[in-house]
């Protein structure tokens, strides 16, 4: 494809992006429709690839295929778009099948209820999984750890990390 394609994709040389564009971009887009389903949000995130392979590319010298590279970030992409996409779709509904404080003739209980799910539908899914385990189904660090395939020192941590931006979520809403 490239002499030295790393190099002349770090140094941010145009030929080299069109280049690296046009041996992936088809097979990428292709991959990108099947991971989400749907031709716009797969141009959608392509766009957002290539915009991060140009926005990072000083790492572009550590890698040895930028091929391969291209189709981690698009997965890393398509990743964060569903999950914001999951985020959005988290309704009142969702809150009625979580908590039963959310069918309350009480407004305040109604509004919590909707605000924790709000803040759970923040989380990524892998550390929403882990609050969920942990809260709603009591289970311990341990027990979650050989759930999720995980060392305990990261599920816990993960935890922490995952009420602390719940916490930011819910005191935003507050504001």
């Amino acid at each position: 494809m490239m002499d030295e394609p790393a190099e002349r994709l770090a140094s941010g040389e145009p030929a080299a992006f069109i280049a690296l564009y046009d041996a992936t971009a088809d097979r990428l887009r292709h991959y990108l429709v099947a991971m989400l389903g749907a031709s716009a949000d797969a141009d959608d995130v392509l766009q957002e690839t290539f915009l991060r392979l140009a926005r990072d590319r000083r790492r572009l010298t550590e890698i040895d295929d930028p091929i391969a590279f291209a189709f981690a970030v698009a997965r890393n992409e398509a990743r964060r778009w569903l999950d914001s996409r999951r985020r959005r779709s988290a309704t009142t509904a969702a809150a009625r099948d979580l908590f039963v404080e959310a069918d309350s003739d009480d407004p305040s209980a109604r509004e919590a209820a909707e605000d924790a799910a709000l803040a759970l539908a923040a989380l990524s899914i892998s550390d929403r999984e882990i609050v969920e385990l942990k809260l709603f189904a009591g289970l311990t660090f341990r027990e979650i750890a050989a759930i999720v395939g995980r060392p305990l020192g990261t599920v816990a941590s993960r935890h922490q990390a995952a009420l602390g931006r719940m916490r930011d979520v819910l005191s935003r809403r507050e504001r």
